[in-house]
């Protein structure tokens, strides 16, 4: 039977003037003083109770599916009393004989396929613990009142200093400082974290001064690199961070600090190959590989690693990568990167027998 069957008959269960207290224990055990009992309570975001409401309880696996497809049957279920409780009980032999389990308590509310809410409420149970699960069904539409992003208060380094990424903080001169591991740049004044768009590397600072309503892009030096042409990628497997300066933080109307909002993510890799690509070549033939490219990939370019002899030739859609080493021979691997805007990767080639 699937989840809209069940909450279905539920529903007929309850009109027809049914009481069900507690339907989780499908094999029909008999209670045990090892069983987990949850009390479980709903009301509406007025504090009214909510009598009649369907539960559904998944575990670990039934809830992982229910994520991917809401009609997921559940391993049992539940009705809310006029008083907006119901007890249900977990049986041991049913849930716990493999030791603790992750539950998770779900209310779902359809009109029809495509305008539903969900509410979920996960615990970890014990055997013979007791469990208090509380809803509350906020049926409001969804406003957003929590801005993209996580917010950091950063103070100064003379009120605290507030480390970010263990080496990020505010000078007295409310400059961003990177300890010589971090470097900065100024995105200019942006509305939010979602207002800086892509990552941009160019005139990066050490020490940057900050002020509020701008953005900011944070990269790790380590994963910064300069290319021939003298623009510089960021390594396509580091993370960098996004922030903006939403106000100061005053102490006796003198700012001692900043509230930041930030966010940690991956560099695009604009079809570039992923990190550490192995290109093999077999003895005895010509000596180059060919990489598709993205035909808009921004500002492509390709250099050695070291002193490898390598030499680059570009098409619209692709670059060529020869061997130029009059020793090669089975064995030998060349690394060279591949630069597209503000990003880079490294892969390498080898002679294979």
């Amino acid at each position: 039977m699937n989840t809209k069957a069940i909450i279905r008959n539920i529903f007929l269960a309850t009109l027809a003037g049914s009481t069900l207290l507690a339907a989780c224990d499908k094999k029909g055990h008999e209670p045990d003083d090892k069983d987990a009992v949850a009390y479980i309570t709903v009301i509406d975001e007025k504090g009214e109770p909510q009598g009649g409401m369907p539960v559904l309880v998944y575990d670990e696996k039934g809830y992982e599916k229910f994520q991917q497809d809401r009609n997921t049957e559940p391993k049992g279920f539940a009705v809310t009393l006029p008083d907006g409780k119901v007890r249900v009980r977990l049986a041991y032999q049913e849930w716990f004989t493999a030791g603790n389990r992750q539950v998770t308590f779900v209310i779902r509310e359809e009109t029809d396929p495509d305008n539903y809410r969900i509410w979920a409420i996960g615990r970890t149970a014990r055997p013979g613990e007791e469990l208090r699960i509380d809803f509350k069904l906020d049926r409001k539409p969804a406003v957003p009142d929590v801005p993209f992003g996580n917010l950091l208060e950063m103070f100064d380094e003379n009120n605290g200093r507030t480390l970010f990424a263990e080496g990020i903080y505010l000078d007295a001169g409310h400059h961003l400082v990177g300890s010589d591991r971090y470097s900065f740049v100024d995105a200019g004044a942006v509305s939010g974290l979602e207002d800086l768009g892509a990552l941009k590397i160019d005139r990066f600072q050490d020490r940057i001064a900050v002020q509020p309503g701008h953005g900011y892009f944070v990269c790790k030096d380590i994963s910064l690199m300069e290319f021939p042409s003298g623009k510089w990628g960021l390594a396509i497997s580091s993370e960098f961070a996004r922030m903006h300066l939403e106000e100061w933080i005053l102490r006796d109307g003198e700012p001692v600090g900043a509230r930041l909002r930030y966010a940690v993510q991956k560099p695009e890799n604009h079809g570039l190959p992923e990190w550490g690509h192995l290109y093999e070549i077999k003895s005895g033939e010509e000596g180059s590989v060919t990489i598709p490219l993205p035909a808009d990939a921004p500002q492509t370019e390709c250099a050695p690693r070291g002193d490898a002899p390598l030499r680059f030739s570009f098409a619209k859609d692709h670059v060529t990568v020869h061997i130029a080493d009059p020793g090669a021979s089975a064995g030998k691997e060349y690394r060279f990167v591949i630069r597209a805007g503000a990003c880079y990767t490294e892969a390498k080639l080898k002679i294979t027998v």
